[in-house]
């Protein structure tokens, strides 16, 4: 239940700083960006941050399962790993698209 909270005031914060940093960058640039994208990338970003612990996890268990960097992984490597670790690497593929 923690983690949920911590995850939705993230998200909301990470939220708000986009909406903010979109409007300011519209005003002083001129440019009209599509609505709502800075936000969406704050949001997800700020749940990213709140649930920091679990995609460290996924990152080592990835790496002892096949001795290297989860961004190096082929396709059967990426499924053994998801055999034993399948949420995990649900949490590390969020991870991996955001950055």
């Amino acid at each position: 239940m923690e983690r949920l909270k911590r995850s939705a005031v993230q998200g909301a914060i990470g939220g708000l700083g986009g909406y903010v940093a979109e409007r300011g960058l519209e005003h002083l640039t001129g440019i009209d960006f599509v609505n709502g994208v800075i936000e969406i990338a704050g949001a997800t970003l700020g749940v990213a941050n709140a649930n920091r612990d679990l995609i460290e996890m996924a990152y080592e268990g990835a790496r002892r399962v096949t001795g290297k960097e989860p961004s190096q992984l082929s396709n059967q490597e990426w499924e053994e790993v998801r055999t034993r670790y399948p949420k995990a690497v649900g949490y590390l593929e969020r991870a991996l698209s955001v950055s």
